[in-house]
């Protein structure tokens, strides 16, 4: 035992395990980065220096004997000094790093000149298209105008100051779209994480009673099972309320704007939704419990219950397992899709109040 005690203590001051556990540390990017963003950091700076390459590429294309004025002339050997600094390997060191290729690409479009001018503004055109059509839509139709008096022969072609101005608006534009992408990116990982464990414990509540039923059963089970319904409907409607916002995180992520992004990341509104989907769900099993709507489509609460079925032998396994009645499924699924449906519960209401409406109407008559 002392043996196997001495070689523990000694073990973390040999030179070779330290080395060694150093090197795995650099490998698996601990120190400077956390577990899991080594290959995406990795990715982004490479991408950085592939940017970065084009950019000198592009740079050198350009004939300085065009330069049309001295203003183009200090903006080239800015660029020039500017691409000169290698890219930095930190994550925030990167963020930057890209602020300033942004800065330099912008720069390099000043340079542009002529027919490359306006072959720069169509593509920087097409390419906002991608990322934000709506915009660029707007930005294309600016552009017909500005063309159209010299392209018909009404007028002189537009001068090159205002064809640069309007190719700094459009790289500005494609520029705040891929910063808004690489920023949301983390937020919309926090939110999804947020809503999938709110989503996970919702679901465990819901599924809860039949887990406890295991536990529970002998004959008789206890009084606590009396508000079965009711938590049936209020834990339906807090996962509906969670799916809907994981949903809404999915479909429509990239048409929000960062402020939006923000308030789905943040524990209050998805506690406020929370609240709406279980004071919807509620609604809904009164409502239902009221028998204002009957049908096959709408539960009878008097048949509300956790059923045995038998599968009898030979032509299959012979077992006996518990599920919800037709009943009981009918009023998961209302208090579901009242949590996950906002417009459900309005409609309702409506629908109730245009109900008792018609049916006072005709006592408050006959008392006249």
């Amino acid at each position: 035992m002392s043996a196997v005690t001495d070689f523990m203590y000694q073990a973390p001051t040999s030179a070779s395990t330290v080395r060694k556990w150093r090197g795995i540390k650099a490998a698996l990017g601990f120190g400077r980065l956390r577990l899991g963003k080594t290959a995406v950091d990795h990715v982004s700076f490479d991408m950085l220096n592939l940017y970065r390459t084009n950019l000198e590429v592009r740079l050198r294309t350009i004939d300085e004997t065009t330069l049309q004025s001295d203003s183009q002339k200090k903006i080239h050997a800015a660029v020039v000094d500017m691409l000169k600094t290698p890219a930095k390997a930190g994550a925030g060191a990167r963020n930057l790093e890209w602020d300033e290729i942004y800065k330099a690409e912008s720069l390099i479009g000043m340079l542009y000149n002529g027919p490359r001018l306006d072959q720069e503004i169509k593509v920087r055109l097409a390419e906002l298209a991608a990322a934000d059509p709506e915009e660029a839509e707007g930005r294309r139709r600016d552009y017909e105008r500005l063309s159209k008096p010299a392209i018909e022969g009404q007028g002189p072609a537009p001068d090159t100051t205002v064809l640069h101005a309007f190719l700094l608006r459009l790289l500005e534009a494609t520029h705040w779209n891929a910063k808004t992408k690489h920023l949301a990116q983390p937020i919309r990982i926090d939110a999804t994480n947020r809503i999938l464990m709110a989503m996970s414990i919702s679901f465990i509540l819901l599924v809860a009673p039949y887990a406890f039923l295991v536990l529970d059963f002998g004959g008789s089970v206890s009084s606590i099972w009396t508000l079965f319904a009711l938590w049936t409907a209020l834990t339906a409607g807090l996962l509906g309320a969670f799916f809907s916002r994981l949903m809404t995180i999915q479909r429509q992520w990239a048409k929000m704007s960062l402020d939006e992004m923000f308030l789905h990341r943040d524990w209050q509104y998805t506690l406020l939704r929370a609240g709406v989907g279980v004071c919807g769900a509620l609604i809904v099993y009164f409502f239902l419990r009221s028998g204002m709507a009957d049908g096959t489509l709408f539960p009878n609460f008097s048949e509300i219950r956790i059923e045995f079925v038998d599968v009898p032998g030979p032509t299959a396994v012979p077992m006996t397992f518990v599920m919800p009645s037709k009943s009981l499924a009918l009023l998961t699924f209302w208090c579901f899709l009242a949590g996950f449906s906002e417009g459900l519960v309005p409609n309702v209401l409506a629908g109730a109040e245009r109900q008792l409406a018609g049916a006072a109407t005709p006592g408050l008559s006959s008392r006249r």
